[in-house]
């Protein structure tokens, strides 16, 4: 399984760079359910467009999706599809047009974002309380979000539904190949044991972020505001990172063993003698030797 390691690097790559965006770079400040907000991160000392950083975001939420596709994907194919000339034709040709639509569907709403000296009064008449406690700069994305809505939940219907197919396909394979015995019983148990465990690896922050982000479709949806609880959905979101971080740790053995051992290291390193030779202590008004 030597060749898995840089699908599951791909994976952490794009997961710290989504992290790292939505926590430091955007840091975006929503104003839900009106498509609006601000970004506080750093680009905005860049002069970075609002619009832009909201497409940033956008474009590595998507490739991190795929990222945990093609990890599953090879987990597949190297089970089961590895000689099959249509599946290789067939996942070359779908990651294409993924790859592609994660990095351009969201171009043709960058050029409708409305005129902002006609886009914030509405929002500040559709939220008549927001400026009691914020007086900083509103950026509206759009002042219909319905059609961002409906082509972004079917590009992440097409996305998930592709990942429970790879996830229905690796499981059956691995059923089979228990039963013909096409591998040793040792190769299988790994196997089994590792596809266990990405499952739970990618489950188990998206299950923390499914509410989060349906209350931001809720609120949307019913035109609910209350921005203590957008604040709070949003810190949540950005802890992604933190909680996959842990998962990794507790899950992965290889990954928690490094860490202890650099721990330990570090430990032992900061001690009162790293270089472990005993020093003479001087007793009275003896000087040291």
């Amino acid at each position: 399984m030597g060749n898995v390691k840089w699908y599951m690097f791909n994976v952490h790559l794009w997961s710290a760079i989504l992290d790292i965006s939505f926590t430091f770079l955007v840091t975006p400040y929503f104003i839900f359910p009106a498509t609006a907000g601000y970004p506080l991160g750093i680009f905005i000392w860049f002069g970075l467009d609002p619009v832009y950083q909201v497409t940033v975001l956008v474009v590595e939420i998507g490739m991190t999706i795929i990222s945990i596709l093609v990890l599953f994907e090879n987990r597949y194919t190297f089970l089961a599809a590895s000689r099959n000339d249509f599946w290789k034709r067939f996942r070359k040709g779908t990651f294409v047009i993924l790859y592609i639509v994660a990095w351009t569907y969201f171009i043709p709403f960058i050029f409708q974002v409305p005129d902002p000296s006609i886009a914030v009064p509405i929002v500040l008449k559709q939220l008549p309380t927001l400026r009691c406690f914020y007086t900083g700069p509103i950026f509206v994305f759009t002042l219909d979000s319905t059609v961002v809505a409906r082509v972004t939940m079917l590009k992440l219907i097409i996305d998930f539904s592709y990942l429970g197919l790879l996830v229905y396909l690796t499981f059956r394979s691995l059923i089979k190949q228990t039963q013909s015995a096409a591998l040793s019983k040792k190769t299988l148990a790994l196997q089994r044991k590792f596809f266990g465990l990405i499952i739970i690896q990618t489950v188990i922050p998206f299950a923390i972020l499914i509410l989060p982000i349906a209350y931001c479709g809720w609120a949307m949806s019913v035109e609910f505001y209350n921005q203590a609880f957008n604040n709070f959905a949003f810190i949540v979101i950005a802890s992604h990172g933190l909680i996959s971080t842990i998962a990794i740790l507790l899950i992965h053995e290889p990954y928690r063993t490094v860490l202890i051992g650099k721990c330990n290291r570090k430990v032992g390193d900061s001690g009162p003698n790293s270089n472990g030779v005993p020093q003479p202590i001087a007793r009275g008004n003896s000087r040291p030797i």
